[in-house]
């Protein structure tokens, strides 16, 4: 097993990371916040919004690992029941972190009436919770975890993590940067978690 942070992870997550910058920098998010309000009222905008919105939501992706730990438990499999608890701990960590990353910037959500550079700074004002994405981080967290048990289908998971963090900027509920902040710290706490908990043994009594 490699590294957590190989140098082709590292590669993603500088790209990533300058994507956050340029984004901001070059004031690509009001484009993009725009044809999202554009397109957020069509019959397909909304229901990719909102199942995206289920799909990434820490609840569902924690029920989601719970269950498969459990089977992996009872039906004596080891890699089913590894692999649940690595993306469930992803879940949570990945979880408690970006909430305090939320409530520390303070950026408002694009369907306010606000500059997509502005920050309030610490706040509990849920529309002002929109710097990273919950959403993204958690279900780049989860599809780090699970690749490191599932290696042949890590490209399904990323997919599936990318396209719930896409659903949220067709939402309007984030913006483009905030996805790839929050793709970027998903990773960093999935990557070694994934690693850690398949390097350990597994017994059942």
């Amino acid at each position: 097993m490699g590294p957590s942070f190989s140098w082709p992870r590292l590669g993603v997550l500088a790209f990533l990371l300058a994507g956050v910058v340029l984004v901001m920098a070059l004031g690509a998010d009001e484009p993009v916040k725009q044809w999202s309000q554009a397109w957020r009222s069509s019959p397909q905008s909304q229901a990719y919004s909102q199942l995206a919105y289920w799909a990434g939501l820490g609840g569902t992706q924690a029920g989601l690992m719970a269950a498969l730990a459990l089977w992996g438990w009872w039906g004596r499999r080891p890699t089913h029941w590894r692999g649940g608890l690595a993306g469930l701990a992803s879940v949570a960590l990945s979880g408690i972190l970006v909430q305090i990353c939320k409530h520390l910037f303070g950026r408002p959500r694009p369907r306010l009436a606000l500059p997509s550079d502005e920050y309030f700074g610490p706040t509990l004002h849920s529309d002002l919770l929109s710097f990273p994405s919950g959403h993204a981080t958690t279900s780049f967290a989860v599809a780090a975890a699970l690749s490191a048990f599932y290696p042949r289908l890590a490209w399904l998971f990323y997919l599936l993590a990318a396209l719930i963090a896409l659903g949220r900027v067709v939402g309007n509920s984030h913006h483009l940067s905030d996805v790839l902040a929050g793709a970027a710290l998903g990773l960093v706490v999935g990557w070694p978690l994934g690693r850690a908990v398949a390097a350990t043994a597994w017994r059942r009594p």
